[in-house]
């Protein structure tokens, strides 16, 4: 006779996702960071700058200059095509200012990432594909640009 071993069923636990104070910083992860932030997460806080009044008109908060990678100098997206907005983020790194394109195909060289969590996908640089530079909301199909990831030329 066989050896029968019954079938084992993996079921993964969805990650608690709670408020924290880390470091006397209240962090709220959102729901699609798979591995949540706890005790032991290093949170970079930087003094980001805002954008430069050169890269962005003044009251309409479009983006006036050409966007490159910073690794391989690709040109990402040209003029006029993306807002300047603050965002807050809930992530290891906070990041605040991005530059919003409500169309993907705006871009002039970006690499999507496959689903994550089916909530989103990470933007990269379609040349280096060497880092992280923005995100892309599936359902409202919203993009965001890491001000702090990318070069004005």
């Amino acid at each position: 006779m066989e050896n029968q071993q019954p079938e084992q069923q993996k079921t993964q636990e969805e990650p608690q996702l709670v408020e924290r104070e880390i470091e006397g910083v209240t962090v709220i992860p959102p729901p699609f960071i798979q591995d949540p932030i706890n005790n032991d997460t290093n949170i970079i806080q930087k003094q980001e700058n805002e954008p430069s009044t050169e890269t962005r008109d003044e009251t309409s908060r479009d983006l006036l200059k050409t966007i490159h990678c910073r690794l391989c100098d690709c040109k990402i997206l040209t003029p006029n095509n993306a807002k300047l907005v603050e965002k807050q983020s809930n992530t290891a790194e906070e990041l605040k200012y991005m530059w919003f394109l409500p169309d993907m195909f705006s871009f002039e060289n970006i690499a999507f990432s496959k689903d994550v969590n089916a909530t989103h996908k990470y933007l990269t640089c379609a040349e280096c594909e060497a880092e992280v530079i923005g995100i892309h909301y599936i359902s409202s199909k919203e993009n965001y640009v890491a001000h702090d990831r990318i070069v004005y030329k």
